[in-house]
């Protein structure tokens, strides 16, 4: 999928996960977010980790009204997978942005 740098010009929101875009742009009702982009254009840019099989994967995903897409995708070194031992997909933790920040 090319190298991470041709995306340092997103607006990456490093403070939404998956569950946080699925509420922003394809849930409305009883979330925080009432529904404010509902039938909006709007895209939110956001990272995640998905530990469903080994080796963990970082996905850089954007999200509009109607779904995601995996933008890019990368190997999650070892040493950070102890954030996301059970199957699923996560929000990054702090050590994960950090070093993803570096790479841009």
């Amino acid at each position: 999928m090319g190298e991470l740098s041709k995306f340092k010009d997103l607006p990456i929101n490093w403070d939404v996960g998956p569950a946080d875009a699925v509420a922003l742009h394809l849930e409305w009702g009883n979330t925080g977010y009432s529904g404010r982009h509902q039938n909006s254009d709007d895209e939110t840019y956001y990272f995640s980790v998905d530990s469903w099989q080994e080796p963990y994967i970082v996905r850089l995903q954007k999200m509009t009204k109607d779904g995601s897409e995996t933008l890019h995708e990368m190997e999650l070194p070892k040493e950070y997978w102890d954030c996301c031992r059970a199957k699923g997909t996560y929000e990054l933790p702090e050590e994960i942005k950090e070093w993803l920040k570096k790479k841009f």
